[in-house]
């Protein structure tokens, strides 16, 4: 679960409050699951047989999923989102990141049930996420070998996809690499877009999501978050939340090496005060 981040100033804390809600920033989208999906910028693709959507006041977006009543299984409720990726066509360093806890059995997985994360195009080329409580699993091409990986069960998990046109692809779970290769080719290039869901198909489950957020891989140690060339407040809430998450000695992991400003893999007091030279004063 994500925790608040420290205090650094009044000031600081009253904007960060007004833009950790789901931002359109420079070169990166977030939803910080503070509002519905389709209040952040979000289509809705479907919403299937009545499931249930609900809002934490601490900033997850709760989908509870059953069997549709009157219908047999397979198939139940569910709820898909997406967005296009139009803006990023021909992007050569994109990361895909989400955080969410979901308690649904791995026998859903084989049926697209539980939580999924998908990024694709009209060219074949695609990467499909689907997450129970004890399992991730990675289907690029059915032709491919698909990805199995165990997760510790009922915990919150943070994924993370990272593409280099078409030399490479990283994906990783709570900052330790489990997966990489060569991509099928470049993405995005036609009609790119991302989705995620939560579905039933057999046993009910309730998924819970903290964030989603997409962009421009940021430049290590630039301390700029959204790649806008500007170090300014909301660079900063997402600079706390990589110093709340590592701290020293503490490994960054590959979704906060932007924030390791002094290049010793960690992210601690001594960036902090960097980041602070390089802040930039909105008006």
């Amino acid at each position: 679960m994500r925790k608040a981040p420290p205090p650094m100033s009044r000031l600081f804390l009253s904007v960060i409050v007004f833009s950790a809600a789901a931002n359109s920033m420079a070169e990166v989208f977030t939803y910080e699951a503070n509002v519905f999906p389709e209040q952040a910028g979000w289509d809705i693709s479907q919403i299937f047989c009545d499931p249930g959507l609900s809002l934490e006041e601490d900033g997850r977006f709760v989908v509870d999923v059953d069997l549709c009543k009157g219908d047999p299984p397979p198939g139940g409720q569910g709820a898909t989102y997406r967005r296009t990726l139009d803006e990023h066509i021909g992007s050569e360093a994109l990361f895909f990141e989400w955080r969410l806890q979901t308690n649904a059995d791995r026998s859903e997985l084989p049926w697209g049930g539980g939580g999924a994360f998908a990024v694709a195009d009209d060219f074949g080329v695609r990467y499909t996420f689907f997450i129970a409580r004890d399992e991730a699993v990675l289907n690029r091409d059915n032709l491919l070998p698909i990805i199995h990986v165990d997760i510790e069960p009922e915990q919150f998990h943070t994924h993370r996809l990272e593409l280099y046109g078409d030399e490479l692809y990283i994906w990783s779970i709570d900052g330790e690499v489990v997966d990489s290769g060569i991509p099928e080719g470049f993405l995005p290039v036609f009609n790119p877009r991302t989705s995620w869901r939560t579905r039933s198909v057999w046993l009910p489950n309730t998924t819970q999501w903290d964030y989603i957020r997409y962009g421009t891989i940021p430049a290590g140690g630039s301390g700029d978050f959204n790649s806008d060339a500007v170090l300014d407040v909301d660079d900063f809430y997402f600079f706390q939340e990589c110093r709340t998450n590592s701290g020293p000695a503490t490994d960054a992991g590959p979704g906060c090496r932007w924030a390791d400003m002094d290049q010793d893999s960690d992210v601690d007091a001594h960036d902090f005060a960097l980041f602070q030279l390089a802040f930039t004063a909105t008006e």
